[in-house]
């Protein structure tokens, strides 16, 4: 009898130990699921198994569920399926109780953790993903279509504007600039920097305005912008004034791009390359800032002749 109550103890103990290893094996699976995604919006659900024999015909039966970084099991038994048909509940509508991990017997972590149910969490997180990720691109392609149409509308504008300066170095450094924006980003980011120098160059000299000793796009642009007197109206109220400042950071993010990634001064041979998408930023950047430039200096109330006097009227 002793050897048989021996044996007999001897089992709950490994019972009791397989218990503490698929708890282990849980949570394990758990934080590699978080490692994984990092607290992100994931989701998804195992297979339904069979847990445990309750009776002569019923059974409790659930899945693995991954949602909130958290591993939990929902379950039912088949008592439940014969209520809910009583009741006339759809299959869909059908709710699972929900318990923790270290709640659940070992006979039921031994099935949720096996390789089938895992397999299919897996593969239903993968699905899950791939319908989200097709969501998106179906998103950035209609995105990318309407920016690609305020581009070319952009574009429009621009040669538009040039054709009235009738400055033909301005009309081939734009053309450059928009040749290379798709294939180059490197020298794209370049020649939209340079296209915008040369624009505020322009205006400055067609002004009689000295240029900057230093020559890059900040200084040329803030030059520009001083010389347009675009913050000394007397309109500039606050909301003006943010808006020049605006058009300035403007400029200066596309110098920036341009030093740190163009090929000028061998910039991008030390950094990781970007994609077109900035070259065109930068592009449609410098010619929104060059047609606004363009159009107040040919257009603008403050394109009098510095040297003009201008009587005051009582």
């Amino acid at each position: 009898m002793n050897d048989r109550i021996g044996a007999l103890a001897a089992q709950h103990r490994r019972i009791e130990a397989k218990k503490v290893a698929l708890i282990k094996r849980a949570r394990a699976l758990d934080a590699e699921l978080n490692r994984a995604f990092g607290g992100a919006d994931i989701a998804g659900v195992s297979s339904n198994v069979t847990l445990e024999q309750i009776g002569y015909d019923e059974h409790a039966y659930g899945y693995l569920c991954y949602r909130d970084g958290e591993l939990t099991v929902g379950y039912r038994t088949t008592d439940d399926d014969l209520a809910d048909g009583h009741h006339g509940v759809p299959d869909e509508q059908r709710s699972y109780s929900v318990r923790q991990l270290a709640n659940c017997s070992p006979e039921w972590l031994e099935r949720l953790l096996d390789e089938a149910p895992l397999e299919s969490l897996l593969g239903n997180i993968a699905a899950r993903l791939c319908e989200r990720e097709g969501r998106l691109d179906g998103s950035l392609s209609a995105l990318q279509t309407i920016l690609a149409a305020e581009s070319a509308k952009l574009d429009g504008q621009m040669v538009d504007r040039l054709d009235k300066t009738g400055d033909d170095t301005l009309q081939r450094l734009f053309d450059e600039a928009v040749d290379v924006a798709h294939l180059d980003t490197a020298d794209g980011l370049t020649r939209s920097s340079r296209f915008l120098e040369a624009v505020c160059a322009t205006i400055l000299r067609e002004r009689g305005l000295p240029l900057p000793d230093n020559q890059s796009l900040g200084p040329l642009v803030n030059a520009c912008i001083d010389g347009l007197e675009l913050s000394a109206e007397k309109k500039a109220l606050d909301d003006v004034r943010q808006f020049i400042g605006g058009v300035k950071s403007l400029c200066n993010g596309v110098g920036s791009l341009r030093t740190h990634f163009g090929t000028a001064h061998g910039a991008s041979s030390h950094l990781p390359p970007l994609d077109a998408s900035w070259a065109m930023l930068a592009k449609n950047a410098a010619a929104a800032v060059a047609i606004f430039l363009l159009s107040r200096h040919r257009d603008g109330t403050d394109a009098t002749p510095r040297d003009a006097t201008v009587e005051d009227t009582p």
